[in-house]
C-alpha cells in the first residue's frame, strides 16, 4: 500500500491538493499527475510487526539516545520530537515522545493507526473526525469508522489489538552466531552505525501507564529486552520531499526523516 501526497507551498504554508493531498493508491501502476507547480512524495505504508515493544520503550532512553549522539561529536545527531497522545483526555494534553510514523509524528499504536485510517486509506475516525477542508461537498460524506454492533468496538480499536498482539520475525539463532555475523556485528559499532541504529532497549516495567494513562503495559511486554536497531530520532539524510506530516499540526517537520 502506498499513498501519494501532492500540494504545493503557497506564501509559507503547504496548500494540499483535493481530498487532503492524498491519493490513495493500492496496487496501482499509475500515480497522479502534478501541475508544474506543485511538489509530490509517496508514502509507503510501514511494517507493524512488534510495534507493541516499541511503544512501551521509555521516553527517556529516545531522549538519551540525541543527547548521546551529540556527546560522540560524529557529525551525526537525530532530533527529539514530541507530540500529543489523541486518544488521552481532552481536558489536558497529553505529550509523548514519537516513535511512530515516517517522522516520528505519532507517539502510541492508537494515534499512528487512526492517522494511517485517515491519511492512508482515507477512512475518519473518533481521533481524526473531519472531512479535508479541500473535500468537495458534492462528493458526499467520507467512510467513517463506527463501533459493530454486536462487539461494539470500531475497526480502529480492532486494528490496535491485532497489532498488540504481533511479534516481530524471531532472529535466526544459528545465522547470528555464524563467524560471518559475528564480524559483521563488531564491524557495525566499531565504524559507528550502532551510534543511530541502537540495538538494545529495555521495555518500561510491567503495570506503567502510558499514553496518558489509557494504556497499561502489560505482564508480557514489561521488562523486555529488544533489539529494535533505532534511535526513534530525526535525521537530515536528504531524501526530504518538502512536505509536511500529516499528523499533529502543532510540528512542520518538512525535510526530515525517521
Amino acid at each position: 500500500m502506498t499513498a501519494e501526497r501532492i500540494g504545493a507551498w503557497f506564501e509559507g504554508r503547504f496548500i494540499p491538493a483535493s481530498e487532503g493531498g492524498i491519493h490513495h493508491r493500492n496496487g496501482e501502476s499509475s500515480q497522479s499527475t502534478a501541475s508544474a507547480n506543485q511538489i509530490t512524495g509517496v508514502r509507503v505504508s510501514l511494517n507493524l510487526l512488534g510495534d507493541r515493544y516499541i511503544e512501551a520503550v521509555n521516553d527517556r532512553d529516545i531522549e538519551q539516545n540525541a543527547q548521546q549522539q551529540r556527546q560522540v561529536n560524529l557529525g551525526i545527531a537525530g532530533a527529539v520530537v514530541s507530540a500529543p497522545v489523541l486518544e488521552a483526555s481532552e481536558s489536558s494534553t497529553e505529550v509523548r515522545v514519537g516513535r511512530f510514523g515516517w517522522k516520528s509524528q505519532q507517539t502510541s499504536l492508537m494515534s499512528s493507526c487512526a492517522d494511517s485510517l485517515r491519511y492512508e486509506l482515507g477512512v475518519r475516525n473518533r481521533l481524526y473526525p473531519d472531512e479535508y477542508p479541500t473535500h468537495a461537498p458534492g462528493d458526499g460524506p467520507t467512510p467513517f469508522d463506527t463501533p459493530d454492533p454486536k462487539t461494539h468496538k470500531t475497526e480502529l480499536e480492532r486494528l490496535v489489538d491485532e497489532i498488540r498482539q504481533t511479534s516481530p520475525p524471531p532472529r535466526d539463532a544459528n545465522l547470528a552466531e555464524s563467524p560471518d555475523a559475528q564480524g559483521g556485528e563488531k564491524l557495525f559499532t566499531q565504524i559507528g552505525c550502532a551510534v543511530c541504529h541502537v540495538a538494545t532497549y529495555k521495555t518500561l516495567t510491567p503495570g506503567t501507564r502510558i499514553n496518558g494513562g489509557t494504556y497499561k503495559v502489560p505482564k508480557l511486554l514489561g521488562d523486555t529486552v529488544i533489539h529494535p536497531y533505532s534511535d526513534f530520532l530525526l535525521h537530515d539524510v536528504g531524501t526530504g520531499d518538502g512536505i509536511p506530516v500529516a499528523g499533529w499540526e502543532g510540528i512542520l517537520i518538512v525535510n526530515i526523516d525517521c
